[in-house]
């Protein structure tokens, strides 16, 4: 829009206009004019005349649109004689696209949203934000009844803020990607429906293929009338689902996983339902609560489409009425029925995963299916028109039945499921990203842009001051948009902090998703993930849960964020649940030697509770099958612990190892899968659990007290705890020296009927001063500080030990007579080449890169930029040395220390120095040290 503001006259890109002659036609009558009167604040329509902000956009408005205020009956003749006609829906027609657009599978994350917030305060929210969203609404129509011409929010947006054409710029950019991003959305639930139904039959990344291909199908009907229809059908077939899911919820004899306690240590207990807000929420959890809620009612950036299609856009308010009503019904209906079932353990977004009979879970999802497609088909058209109108507006092909018209149409179509289709496999972190560009642009198109519209109208009608004008009322319509406002500026502030937050706990804590991946996203799989034997105490402390290694497990707690959890553990000392890894016991005559083939390790060699780091190899290559730590507990009794992501591949190569050997029958294996595995890990943990088991009585083996500071690094010691306030029976518990951060600490292998009770006694005895609960997040950046791999990222299948720094577990008496798988490898690579080795073809390294932190996958390039040597496998900022630290393999030669090399992260080259690890050094507490850590 240009405005003349020095001269009398304004344009349209066209004809020049006195600002008298443009202004005079919004004199006449309703009929002559089309801006029929509504004013927000009575609800209704009134006679008051209500003045136009100016005239129209140059960008959004074609050249040949000469009437600048074309009255909607002008717009209708005009097209009167086109094979395709717009303005051709009744209001009933718009209700149900606003059906489609707001009944959607959203709905089912409203329970989730209540088990953070608290049933009262989610209903409250829920009511409050549905007010908002009507209010908003409400002026978004009124803004378009007085400037018919008005096509898009695009097109508002610049005619809102006085013609700026870098308005209409940026708003067509965050209106393009809102739309993109949420057809990407219903891809990715596409492929995870497809792959619920079929138990995963076919690749993910082909399931999101047909997905995309059903959706673009589906879009290319070109007028709001028709896909009204499939709007209809769209948001019945949603009610009927959510409304099953509540009902199987209610009917259910109780939720998945309910007191399925014992060897899958899944949670015990009745449903737990708050009526206020668990003392367990976190800032960042009730944000992206409130954003939930928040996003499924906000849907503005469509209204002005729906409106420019209308046949009396005076009639929209019938829709929005009518919706509004319905959606809170159904929203808080369908959430406090099923959270009321369900609670706050077992719950999942979507609530379909908490059906406990999998048929019902199947059925109810099955009729969410036409709006896992149309709604996205919704967001496309609403993207692909604002496109074609500008590319052919005033040409034949806009309203007439072309070759040309229809294959560009199609062609956009294309373009957009084309780039939702990418997105939705490239981004691993995909529902916090678009929760991250809702809050940047839903906080303008939900709240910022209609604040500033209302002041702008009233402002229009009543002439400067028209707040005091206006006496109370101004005052009021005034603080409430100025309040509207500001809960935009809220959401676009801490609403982008808690989704940023939040990708950046994923990261750290490496359980983003793969790219392109084939591996299933069964809602059914993910609901049968399991659960250690303290998924209570995690809930209870605030857990910021996510998968990892099969399991549901805690990133950080409500306390402490992930850096600052990182620092507590290297100044006082953190409890981590490591429950998840894979405990056994090896024993029999035939035990050691199983080992001794299986590991470069000489465990015959090895102390009585003594523990060392080794390796699972594979045959003839000796790639590394897991890392792992062994630790005698008898002249033919081991205890292995193995990783939880390996768990499968693990127990498969032992059993197939034991059938192998020459005497299967001596040898006893047994998985302890019911047994807890706790870290106590810093400064304090020697303080912190020789005061607990003093506490609990504990004594060793032989009746004698404990004292840890004779329990070196490296080795273990079985203690008996008794608690007398307890009714649980007195039971060994193993107490090993060690861990995964660099720091003194300890890992405790517990019975399952102790774990609970005694994880919880050692944080309520040592007290919140001392000891706090530290999860994934502070576990990946502590490990890599201290130099330690972590498998499927740094240690692979073809991996060999020498090659990843780790020489040191092939034992001594190892290196002469071999004997393990892979050793003809192995050894070979150990010599070096001029004493007739072969030496590693690579080496792992640390790294400290400048600029932006390097992450897995980033190239480590020669400091010419021209020859690639090697990639990082980990990398996170150091909070210790306030440092960018990264870990990965180079070839040998360019593996010392000092070594400057080039590092590409994110398309720009970084630099790096190679660097000695650990990069903060250990404090372990070592027998050569005497009586102190070193």
């Amino acid at each position: 829009m240009a405005i003349g503001r020095k001269s009398e006259v304004v344009t349209d890109g066209t004809h020049k206009i006195s600002l008298d002659e443009k202004r005079e036609p919004l004199r006449g009558s309703p009929e002559e004019t089309g801006v029929h009167g509504y004013d927000v604040e009575k609800a209704g329509q009134t006679d008051r005349r209500m003045s136009r902000l100016g005239g129209p956009t140059t960008i959004g408005l074609a050249e040949s649109d000469s009437d600048s205020v074309a009255s909607v009956g002008k717009q209708m003749e005009q097209e009167a004689s086109n094979a395709i006609k717009y303005r051709t829906c009744s209001w009933q027609k718009t209700a149900a696209l606003l059906f489609s657009e707001y009944i959607c599978l959203a709905i089912m994350s409203f329970p989730y949203s209540y088990s953070l917030l608290g049933l009262v305060p989610g209903l409250i929210v829920t009511v409050a934000v549905a007010g908002l969203v009507l209010y908003t609404s409400l002026i978004v129509w009124e803004f378009c009844l007085r400037h018919p011409e008005i096509r898009d929010v695009c097109d508002l947006g610049q005619m809102l803020y006085y013609g700026w054409r870098w308005v209409w710029y940026a708003t067509a950019v965050m209106f393009l990607l809102n739309n993109t991003f949420i057809q990407g959305l219903h891809v990715l639930t596409g492929a995870k429906y497809l792959n619920t139904m079929t138990d995963g039959a076919v690749c993910t990344v082909g399931f999101s293929a047909v997905m995309a291909v059903i959706s673009w199908i589906c879009s290319l009907p070109r007028t709001f009338d028709t896909l009204s229809k499939l709007a209809t059908l769209s948001a019945f077939f949603t009610f009927v689902s959510v409304m099953l899911a509540a009902v199987f919820a209610g009917i259910q004899e109780h939720p998945k996983g309910y007191n399925t306690g014992g060897t899958s240590g899944k949670l015990v207990g009745e449903p737990l339902v708050y009526a206020g807000t668990p003392s367990s929420t976190t800032f960042v959890a009730g944000m992206n609560a409130f954003l939930n809620i928040s996003y499924t009612f906000i849907g503005q950036i469509t209204l002005p489409s729906f409106i420019a299609e209308m046949k009396e856009p005076k009639d929209f308010g019938k829709a929005l009425w009518t919706v509004t009503i319905a959606e809170v019904i159904v929203f808080s209906l369908v959430g406090a029925v099923v959270y009321n079932y369900t609670g706050s353990q077992y719950n999942t977004s979507p609530a379909f995963g908490s059906l406990g009979n999998e048929l019902h879970l199947k059925v109810s999802f099955s009729f969410m299916i036409p709006t896992l497609i149309f709604l996205g088909v919704l967001y496309a058209s609403v993207s692909a028109r604002f496109i074609f109108f500008r590319i052919f507006e005033g040409t034949r092909h806009k309203g007439n039945h072309t070759l040309v018209g229809w294959a560009s149409w199609a062609g956009i179509l294309a373009i957009t499921w084309i780039v939702a289709f990418i997105i939705a496999e490239v981004i691993p972190f995909f529902s916090d990203l678009l929760s991250l560009m809702s809050s940047l642009f839903d906080s303008f198109f939900g709240f910022i842009f209609w604040g500033t519209a209302y002041m702008r109208m009233r402002k229009a009608d009543y002439g400067p001051g028209w707040v005091t004008k206006r006496g109370i009322r101004g005052l009021i319509g005034f603080s409430f948009n100025v309040f509207i406002i500001l809960i935009g500026l809220y959401m676009l502030t801490a609403g982008t902090y808690a989704t940023v937050q939040s990708i950046i706990d994923n990261y750290h804590a490496g359980v983003v998703g793969g790219v392109f991946t084939c591996k299933s996203s069964a809602l059914v799989a993910e609901s049968t993930i399991k659960h250690t034997g303290l998924y209570d105490l995690h809930i209870k402390h605030g857990g910021k849960m996510v998968p990892f290694g099969g399991f549901s497990m805690p990133v950080q707690y409500a306390d402490l964020g992930v850096g600052e959890s990182h620092d507590w553990t290297r100044e006082k000392a953190s409890l981590f649940d490591v429950g998840h890894m894979v405990q056994h016991r090896l024993s029999g005559p035939a035990a050691s030697l199983l080992l001794e083939k299986m590991t470069p390790s000489s465990v015959t060699a090895l102390p009585n509770y003594q523990s060392t780091l080794s390796c699972l190899l594979h045959p003839g290559t000796g790639g590394i099958v897991d890392d792992t730590v062994i630790t005698r507990l008898g002249p033919d009794t081991f205890y292995l612990v193995t990783n939880a992501a390996c768990r499968e591949k693990d127990l498969a190569y032992i059993e197939e190892q034991i059938a192998a050997s020459d005497h299967p029958s001596h040898i006893d294996w047994q998985v302890l899968d019911d047994w807890g595995l706790i870290a106590l890990q810093g400064p304090l943990s020697g303080e912190i659990l020789q005061n607990a088991l003093q506490a609990l009585k504990a004594t060793d083996l032989e009746g004698s007290e404990v004292a840890l500071q004779k329990v070196y690094f490296g080795q273990c010691k079985h203690y008996i705890v008794n608690d007398p306030s307890s009714s649980v029976d007195a039971a060994p518990i193993m107490v090993s020296r060690g861990g995964y951060t660099g720091e003194d600490g300890f890992e405790i292998s517990i019975p399952p009927s102790w774990t609970p009770t005694f994880t919880q006694f050692l944080l309520d005895n040592a007290g919140p001063d001392k000891l706090r609960l530290a999860g994934l997040g502070a576990r990946d950046s502590l490990r890599l500080e201290a130099g330690m791999c972590l498998y499927g990222h740094d240690l692979h299948d073809d991996t060999t030990p020498v090659e990843a720094g780790l020489s040191w577990v092939v034992h001594k008496d190892r290196r002469t007579g071999g004997g393990f798988h892979g050793d003809g490898v192995i050894l070979r690579q150990l010599r070096p080449v001029k004493e007739g080795g072969t030496g590693p073809s690579r080496r792992r390294v640390g790294l400290v890169v400048e600029g932006a932190p390097a992450r897995e996958g980033a190239k480590i390039m020669a400091t010419d930029g021209e020859e690639e040597i090697g990639h990082v496998t980990s990398g996170c900022p150091s909070p210790t040395l306030g440092k960018n630290i990264a870990m990965g393999y180079v070839k040998n030669g360019m593996h010392k220390a000092g070594t400057e090399v080039s590092v590409l992260v994110r398309g720009k080259k970084r630099k790096g120095v190679v660097t000695k690890m650990p990069f903060v050094a250990s404090k372990y507490w070592k027998q050569a040290a005497g009586t102190s850590p070193g």
